[in-house]
């Protein structure tokens, strides 16, 4: 048992006491948690990139190692998800991050570092084919993972989730005045939608799984890619983490190179094989609709409420996906009608 193992207790049992000292800034709270699990103040801490929620992360680096901090405000994230979903992943041979020391009451942990290989940076035309394969095969290994554990991505969530869209994108985003019938319409064409994918078989989804979540290890005895942000995971429809991965919001494949990669998936998922190939890419696409709905309205509501910008320059690409959707199927000619009327971009 090493010294950090050793003392994971121990941190848990002194929470309270670090609690009590208000005055203490959050950085200060680290450094103070660090040091009693390492047993010493040596070491250095480099800010690395955030996401999309409230974390932050950190390397750490001390003696000869290497981890990544894990900063999650408890006010604003849910950690023991993090631990909870972590320890089902590895359980069921998936990579996700060893937890070598956490915190839960100080929002706190010390993790596996995966390197810096983003798959989103490893991606050129020599080298798609086979990252993308892994990362199905990947995926088909996650879909087999237990879902009791997780809440449902169900109708009513759905809905929710594309009431960022209104709430965000069209009225506090584009500032758009929409009459009471062009209203009425969207929410229709939010439930016949929530409806169509609530129909697809039930499997554990990630519900980010894209090229900034899936990493490149670098540990050459392990060829597993890292998957990391995975906290949200829920049970819900076979298609979607597919979509977030093939119909990415960072990166755009040809539709052809698309429908061949996920006819590689259709052809080892028994599920998939319940549907069509036809019906299947139909299933697809209509996830695919709900999910970029709903990153338009987070995209833009992390640029109003939170302050990060960096996320409008992805907008066009979602917005792309969104509108070849609406004008393939006729069901959503009417969306697809005051999309192309009453939505530009500034």
């Amino acid at each position: 048992m090493t010294a950090l193992q050793r003392n994971i207790s121990f941190v848990t049992l002194h929470s309270n006491y670090i609690n009590m000292t208000p005055m203490i800034n959050r950085q200060a709270q680290l450094e103070q948690w660090l040091a009693r699990c390492l047993n010493t103040s040596h070491f250095k801490l480099t800010a690395l990139c955030g996401d999309a929620s409230f974390r932050s992360y950190y390397r750490l680096q001390y003696d000869d190692n290497k981890r990544i901090i894990m900063n999650a405000p408890p006010a604003k994230e849910n950690l023991h998800q993090f631990i909870t979903i972590a320890e089902i992943l590895n359980k069921h041979q998936i990579r996700a991050p060893q937890i070598y020391a956490v915190d839960e009451q100080l929002g706190f942990a010390i993790l596996e570092d995966f390197g810096d290989r983003l798959l989103l940076g490893e991606l050129n035309n020599h080298s798609a084919d086979v990252l993308y394969k892994q990362a199905i095969t990947t995926l088909l290994a996650i879909q087999q993972c237990p879902t009791e554990q997780l809440p449902s991505f169900n109708q009513r969530f759905m809905k929710q989730e594309m009431g960022l869209f209104s709430q965000w994108f069209l009225d506090a985003y584009l500032k758009l005045e929409l009459s009471t019938s062009e209203k009425t319409m969207i929410e229709d064409t939010f439930s016949w939608l929530s409806a169509e994918i609530d129909m697809q078989p039930t499997v554990f989804i990630h519900r980010d799984y894209h090229s900034r979540n899936i990493m490149i290890c670098n540990d050459n005895t392990d060829e597993r890619p890292g998957i990391i942000d995975f906290q949200d995971a829920m049970a819900g429809p076979l298609t979607y983490d597919l979509v977030s991965l093939l119909k990415d919001c960072y990166i755009q494949w040809p539709r052809e190179q698309i429908i061949s990669w996920l006819t590689f998936f259709y052809q080892q998922s028994e599920l998939a094989k319940q549907l069509s190939l036809a019906d299947f890419i139909r299933a697809f696409d209509l996830c695919g609709l709900q999910r970029h709905i709903k990153v338009l309205g987070i995209f833009t509501r992390l640029y109003l409420r939170d302050n990060k910008s960096s996320y409008l320059k992805d907008l066009p690409l979602t917005l792309n996906y969104v509108v070849a959707c609406l004008e393939t199927y006729s069901e959503l000619l009417p969306f697809y009608q005051l999309v192309q009327q009453r939505i530009q971009l500034p």
